[in-house]
């Protein structure tokens, strides 16, 4: 076995003591020691360290047990920033988040996408003025995440299939053209479920539904998105639900996509207006309501057969659907499921409206806990 080197040892010290101040927000240099099993001197040495490069800081005391009031040791949140871009058809959504997720700053331009050069001009443009609007010094912003409707190449240099904004071929190195930080693309689904893993420690093992104007998926295992080895996996939303059925963009027909995406639900009607009516009885919107979560259970049931995990309902669709309806969805599945079932995998997802652009921009923040 390999010794650990005594400057190996000093990076995994830094790193643990840097961590454990992370997580608990607040905490004192005795209780660093005492909980990772490190001398006080060790602690004092990288504590003075990590403040000198602003990456702590002492706010404050705790309540004595006796003799001085130990100092209160944090994180600095805002040391440093993530930007976040989610590119749609029509608009271009940004968003700034801390160390912590939290959102700073969002902004949405109305934006038509081209894969011309004229569009990551501009659009480079409005995120460099988001960034400058931030008050924060450039070397202090860790990167962007751009979120596309499309696949992303295993390698994350182009859309490797963009079907539905025509951006098949599009390169990362024409997003990052105009922004002067560093760049990464990702498919907007597996970004949604990026932020979704962020605010919900638990997961391990989840199939992320994206419940939106088009449907979107991904699947993580072990806490992280399981990206295959070819164009992706995890893409239910092409998963035959109906032999020859409804017309799919993608060419075939039958897809959950064109069952349970909010644009076969809603058409072109408004989701908050639809929701209103739907909740009454023998209306309309009712009908296709049931009729919608029948279809969803059905395909929760495929999905379920072949991977045993959660299943976590997000996407625009997600604040719309109550604990309720959340309960009889489970029911509707266990029914259907040829195998006893009693425990309920189902949940919602609890990020915002911008979680696709949030976890876009939590993959620089991840990066830099990573390699503290």
């Amino acid at each position: 076995m390999n010794k650990v080197t005594t400057s190996e040892l000093k990076r995994i010290n830094r790193k643990n003591v840097y961590h454990f101040i992370y997580n608990e927000g607040k905490t004192t240099k005795q209780n660093i020691a005492v909980f990772l099993g490190l001398s006080l001197p060790t602690v004092s040495q990288i504590l003075t360290e990590l403040e000198a490069e602003k990456l702590i800081e002492r706010n404050g005391t705790f309540a004595s047990s006796g003799g001085r009031k130990p100092m209160a040791i944090c994180p600095v949140r805002k040391l440093r920033v993530s930007i976040g871009l989610e590119i749609t058809k029509h608009h271009l959504q940004l968003v700034c988040v801390d160390l912590y997720g939290a959102v700073l700053a969002e902004r949405r331009v109305r934006l038509l996408y081209d894969n011309e050069a004229s569009y990551y001009r501009r659009m480079g443009g409005e995120v460099q003025a988001f960034a400058e609007s931030l008050d924060v010094p450039a070397g202090h912003i860790l990167g962007a995440g751009i979120a596309i409707q499309g696949i992303v190449s295993s390698d994350g240099q182009y859309v490797a299939y963009g079907k539905i904004m025509n951006c098949s071929g599009a390169a990362l190195a024409d997003f990052a053209r105009y922004i002067p930080f560093p760049c990464a693309l990702m498919h907007d689904s597996e970004s949604a479920a990026n932020a979704e893993l962020w605010v919900s420690r638990d997961i391990r093992d989840a199939i992320y539904l994206s419940l939106s104007k088009h449907l979107g998926s991904a699947l993580t295992m072990n806490g992280a998105i399981h990206k295959g080895h070819g164009i992706g996996s995890g893409l239910v939303e092409h998963m035959i639900l109906q032999p020859d059925g409804r017309p799919c963009y993608c060419g075939k027909r039958g897809c959950l996509e064109a069952y349970c995406s909010t644009e076969a639900l809603l058409g072109e009607a408004d989701a908050h207006g639809f929701f209103e009516k739907a909740r009454s009885a023998g209306t309309q919107e009712h009908i296709r309501w049931e009729e919608y979560l029948d279809t969803l259970s059905s395909a929760i049931d495929n999905m379920h057969m072949v991977v045993d995990c959660e299943v976590i309902l997000g996407g625009h669709l997600g604040p719309y659907i109550t604990d309720e309806e959340v309960a009889r969805l489970n029911q509707q599945v266990k029914e259907k499921c040829a195998f006893p079932e009693e425990r309920s995998y189902l949940r919602r997802g609890h990020c915002p409206e911008s979680v696709v652009a949030i976890g876009a921009a939590l993959v620089y923040v991840r990066e830099f806990l990573e390699n503290i």
